[in-house]
């Protein structure tokens, strides 16, 4: 009974799980069917149905068909026909053979249950589970469909074949997931969750939702659709309404007329019932007044024809009840419906009055056809109502309303309609054929194909996975195997083990083709230090720790002894490296066992040689060491020469037969006291080696420095038998580090110390300075105008100029004293801190400083040519404020600033002052940098007058103004500028803005302006892109090139004559004027003149200042403007 009981919960179970299962998947898949039939490219309820039928058996049919009728309850109407309703409780039962019927295939011809792993199976599963079991019942469902009124005869093959495709991907699909879920027959299941379900799961996902999304899209563009036909229609009825009340009020205004009579009222009556087939009567009724209002009495009354001969006596009580005050539209029954106009009069008071009312009344039918015979309606349903839920009347165009589809899409449009105070509801639904004329295709298509492909991916993954299975079925059954033979193996392994285990070499077997060790003896401990389990678990072991000088040899021999398997032992000696990493030495004897040509087996055992090959070693070094190109010297206890090599002769020049019984003092340099030779003798005594570099003498008299190693030999009683010494010449090495050092630490030109060399020796000083409470100090020099001359003479001439001037500061100074060039023409003299207070080193300064002065101040002659130079010098002493080198050397540097600042050949002391002035100067550069991105200049043009008064030009000069300091001139910031190198930003500004500003005056008409001169740097002329800025400025902005003048310094002219010459004439061919400012205060020859395209010469105004009083000046200028003209 218990188990009758357990029976009956167990079937019950499987039924309500079955229905539970079946009924949310097709649920959940409403929306991936078609609107019409339901039918859908994938209906998972048959997997799923097919599923439970297979584990379940019989107990899970009735749950398919209460699931199934409930979801056709929820997709389809129940209709109130017996017949239908018959057929509509009959439809599931065709989803309950469907399963049924493919449960009884796919065990009879499929061989189910089995876990479909074998190809055959799996398409013969699906084969009877999906297109033949499908087949019938999606035929019964098909017709059911039909007979229920659902589809259309011309919808049977689509839903057919869409039904029947469904089914198929439906089982293809959610069968094996379903198997995944609940079969627990065989492990496969299990392990198919992630390569089957996961992947399946994944992409069936992904085509419902591609689908849904392009379904959505599309059943936008139908909504747009219908609403643009609702519009049309709505549109239409409103312009029938009007003509209809238009009518009617022509005829008010008719009654309104003094001549107004029964005759008049007919004729026009007659006109409008003709022109209006939907106007069926009209009518004037006379207001007589009482005492609440109007009553109205029928006074004429026009009919189109007898053939109306509905009642409508009830319009005068009608009227009563309305709103005689505007006009009313009004319902008359389900076919006609009436407009009323009111009539009024002046009354004896001056009040408008009631008169009458004129009614028209219509056919509805007549009149929704009458708006919409000219609009193309197709395939749409027109309802026009009082009430939403309760049409009280409509007309249909094109079909019967039966024939409206069921609006599961949501296409239905309903708009509010207004005919005169009458609010009424225009609704518009589509039919059958609305759908098929304009639904797009490609969402469906989408669902279809991408169904397809995830069904066949669902069987070819089932195929791929029981190809899988089917594998390691065949492994495990073969590794069963194997061990079975393995185990009768055990024994006389064993057997075998023992014996070789005795053995002093290492006994082994190994793969021969990838010679890989299959067994290995102990002994391989013992001589390599790995454990046996390395050789056996490690692939390539033994080809890793072959010394790497011999893997290649040993591997080819390897392979030529696989390949030939003519030769069956092979006898090889070669390293390998061991656990502890010293090298060993093993002579391998392989043997091949060969069979049909084969190579079968392959054995061996290796022995250690390493004390063999040890020895042999030791004979062929002994044979070569005394042949190596180090120089060897061997002598007895007592220092007597025994032997000597080739290399000692050739290094020291003494032959074998001149040293041998000597003691090597004859080697001895001399620069070497005794002190060195104390602890020569005690590191060899007490350590049995010196190690050292040792300056001997050649026979030829010369010293050099060898690198020598003296190593005792003793005896085997621990005492000295002998002393070998081995060197080598190292003088290469050391003139090497000579060149090394005096290239890091001196100036390759003028041979004096550089900065690296003159820090390390500085801070030296200093820690001599603090520590005996001495002043020493720093002169920092500069020459003058040596830039002009290396420019214009060449550097070779300046070179040379450093290299004296290096002389001349060397002769001027102590030993003590560091001289050093930092590079360009600036140099450094550190001078040797032994005064005792600031007072004396500030003297002992000074007059150091004047010595060089007066030695720089001496004429050079640099190629055969004299040129006589000056220097700024700057002195600061230490220790004072400052203990940093660097520090001390940039309060040097600032004082020489100063005396170039003061008039350049001068000297100066550091001050406190000088240092505000650097940071002022700092301060301005960075004020500098901001002003250029802020755009924070101007130019002001300064006119040019000739002798007579008139305005030959005007000259742009640049001013800054500054938010604090005001309006700044040239003469405060341009030196910064040039140093900086920020006057290329500033010089490439001036260009464009006086160009542009030469242009605005153009435009304005300013014509009496012949040109406008910019003044251009040094550093701006000298860039290679120079006529490119300024052709880019002329064109830029469009002006006349020779409206713009180029100044330039006198300075300009002298460095690089060629290139001047040039890119004068570069300006020139663009028709830009050139002017040389401040002429006389340079360097530069008259003759350079004659080669210059000039079209002014500014003579310098030092000239120009004492013209009248100084006959000196007065000579000069009118000699430069007698040289100008001509």
């Amino acid at each position: 009974m218990a188990n009758l009981y357990r029976s009956w919960l167990k079937n019950w179970w499987y039924i309500a799980l079955t229905a539970l299962l079946f009924y949310v998947a097709g649920r959940l898949t409403f929306p991936l069917a078609w609107s019409q039939s339901y039918a859908g490219a994938v209906w998972p309820p048959a997997g799923i149905g097919l599923g439970a039928v297979l584990l379940w058996g019989h107990a899970a049919l009735p749950g398919i068909y209460l699931a199934d009728l409930l979801l056709h309850y929820e997709m389809f109407h129940l209709s109130d026909a017996p017949g239908k309703q018959l057929i509509f409780f009959l439809s599931p039962l065709s989803n309950v053979l469907r399963s049924w019927l493919g449960c009884v295939l796919v065990k009879r011809y499929a061989g189910f249950p089995n876990p479909l792993v074998s190809t055959r199976s799996t398409l013969l599963f699906f084969l009877f589970a999906g297109p033949v079991a499908t087949f019938v019942s999606t035929v019964f469902s098909v017709i059911g469909l039909f007979l229920m009124g659902i589809i259309t005869e011309s919808d049977i093959l689509f839903t057919f074949v869409t039904w029947w495709s469904g089914d198929c991907s439906g089982i293809a699909i959610f069968t094996p997931l379903f198997f995944i879920a609940f079969n627990k027959s065989h492990r496969i299941w299990r392990q198919r969750l992630f390569s089957l379900g996961v992947p399946l799961t994944a992409i069936f996902m992904a085509v419902a939702m591609g689908y849904l999304y392009a379904q959505s899209k599309e059943l936008g563009r139908l909504h747009k659709l219908i609403g643009n036909q609702t519009e049309s229609v709505k549109e239409a009825l409103l312009d029938e309404f009007t003509v209809h009340l238009s009518a009617l009020t022509r005829l008010k205004e008719v009654v309104a007329l003094n001549t107004f009579n029964e005759t008049y009222f007919r004729f026009n009556a007659q006109t409008s019932l003709k022109q209006h087939p939907d106007l069926v009567q009209i009518e004037w009724l006379k207001a007589i007044k009482v005492n609440q209002g109007y009553r109205f009495v029928r006074q004429f009354s026009e009919t189109k024809t007898n053939n109306y001969s509905v009642d409508f006596d009830s319009i005068p009580e009608l009227l009563s009840t309305l709103d005689t005050a505007q006009n009313s539209v009004t319902l008359l029954g389900k076919q006609h419906y009436m407009i009323a106009v009111p009539s009024l009069e002046t009354g004896p008071d001056s009040c408008e009055c009631m008169k009458g009312m004129v009614v028209g009344i219509f056919d509805i039918n007549a009149f929704l056809y009458d708006a919409m015979h000219r609009g193309d309606y197709k395939h749409i349903v027109v309802k026009l109502t009082d009430n939403v839920s309760k049409p009280k009347f409509e007309s249909i165009f094109g079909m019967n309303d039966d024939n409206a589809i069921l609006d599961i899409l949501g296409l239905a449009k309903l708009e509010t309609i207004r005919f005169g105070n009458q609010h009424w509801f225009l609704q518009i639904t589509p039919k059958n054929n609305f759908l098929t004329e304009n639904y797009s295709w490609s969402p469906w298509q989408l669902l279809v194909g991408g169904m397809f492909l995830t069904g066949f991916m669902s069987i070819g993954l089932l195929v791929l996975t029981g190809h899988t299975e089917l594998v390691a079925t065949q492994v495990d059954k073969r590794t069963l195997e194997l061990k079975r033979s393995n185990l009768k193996l055990a024994g006389r392994e064993q057997q075998f083990r023992k014996l070789v285990q005795t053995q002093s070499a290492i006994v082994w077997r190994a793969d021969p083709v990838t010679f890989r060790f299959v067994f290995v003896s102990a002994e391989a401990v013992s001589i390599l230090g790995y454990p046996v389990k390395r050789w056996l678990d490690e692939p390539d072991f033994w080809q890793k720790h072959i010394h790497a000088d011999d893997k290649e040899t040993v591997l080819n021999a390897c392979a030529q002894g696989s390949i030939s398997s003519k030769n069956h032992s092979h006898d090889l000696e070669y390293r390998m490296i061991a656990a502890d990493g010293h090298i060993v030495w093993l002579r391998d004897i392989a043997t091949l066992v060969v069979e049909a040509g084969v190579i079968t087996e392959l054995y061996g055992f290796m022995m250690d040689i390493t004390k063999q090959k040890h020895s042999e070693e030791q004979l062929r070094l002994a044979a070569n060491t005394f042949e190596t190109q180090q120089g060897i010297m061997i002598t007895d206890k007592d220092a007597k020469i025994l032997r000597v090599n080739k290399a000692f002769t050739q290094i020291t020049g003494f032959s074998a037969p001149l040293v041998i019984g000597e003691n090597p003092r004859f080697l001895k340099s001399g620069r070497h006291d005794q002190a060195f030779f104390q602890d020569y003798w005690n590191q060899l005594l007490t350590n049995d080696k010196f190690e050292g570099e040792i300056w001997n003498r050649r026979k030829s008299g010369e010293i050099y420095p060898e690198w020598q190693t003296v190593t005792a030999v003793r005896n085997e009683l621990g005492e000295i038998s002998h002393f070998v010494s081995v060197f080598s010449d190292i003088t290469e090495k050391k003139d090497a580090e000579n060149k090394i050092h005096s290239m890091a630490f001196y100036d390759p030109l003028t041979n004096l110390p550089n900065r690296r060399l003159l820090l390390d020796r500085f801070d030296q000083e200093m820690a001599i300075a603090k520590r005996h409470k001495q002043y020493g100090a720093v002169l920092y020099l500069d020459l003058d105008h040596f830039k002009i001359l290396n420019d214009s003479q060449g550097h070779l001439v300046g070179d040379e100029l450093l290299i004296q001037v290096a002389e001349r500061l060397s002769s001027v100074l102590r030993e003590e004293d560091t001289p050093a060039r930092l590079g360009g023409d600036e140099f450094v003299v550190l001078l040797h801190a032994n005064s005792e207070t600031l007072s004396a080193a500030a003297d002992q300064a000074m007059v150091v400083a004047e010595k060089i002065r007066e030695k720089i101040n001496t004429p050079f002659i640099l190629n055969q040519y004299q040129h006589q130079i000056g220097t700024s010098i700057g002195i600061t002493l230490f220790p004072e404020n400052q203990e940093n080198p660097d520090a001390v050397l940039q309060q040097a540097d600032t004082a020489m600033y100063r005396s170039k600042s003061s008039g350049r050949n001068t000297i100066n002391f550091f001050q406190p002052s000088m240092q505000e002035a650097a940071d002022l100067r700092l301060s301005l550069e960075n004020d500098l940098r901001g002003a250029i991105a802020q755009g924070r200049f101007i130019l002001c043009y300064h006119p040019q007058m000739d002798v007579d008064g008139n305005m030959v030009g005007a000259e742009a000069l640049i001013r800054w103004e500054d938010k604090i300091k005001g309006r700044l001139s040239p003469a405060d910031f341009i030196p910064v500028a040039e140093e900086s190198n920020l006057i290329l930003s500033i010089g490439k500004w001036v260009l464009m803005e006086a160009c542009s500003q030469i242009k605005m005056w153009q435009d304005a008409g300013l014509v009496n302006l012949p040109y406008v001169s910019i003044n251009v740097s040094s550093r701006q002329f000298r860039q290679q892109d120079f006529i490119s800025q300024v052709r880019y400025a002329i064109e830029t902005t469009g002006i006349a090139p020779s409206s713009l003048g180029i100044e330039l310094t006198e300075s300009v002219m002298i460095v690089d004559i060629e290139d001047t010459v040039d890119k004068m004439k570069a300006l020139k061919a663009l028709g830009v004027s050139i002017a040389v400012d401040d002429f006389g205060t340079g360097y530069s020859s008259l003759v350079y003149l004659k080669q210059l395209p000039l079209d002014v010469l500014k003579i310098d105004r030092g000239f120009v200042r004492d013209i009248l009083s100084d006959s000196s000046d007065a000579v000069i200028v009118e000699t430069i403007i007698s040289m100008a003209k001509h």
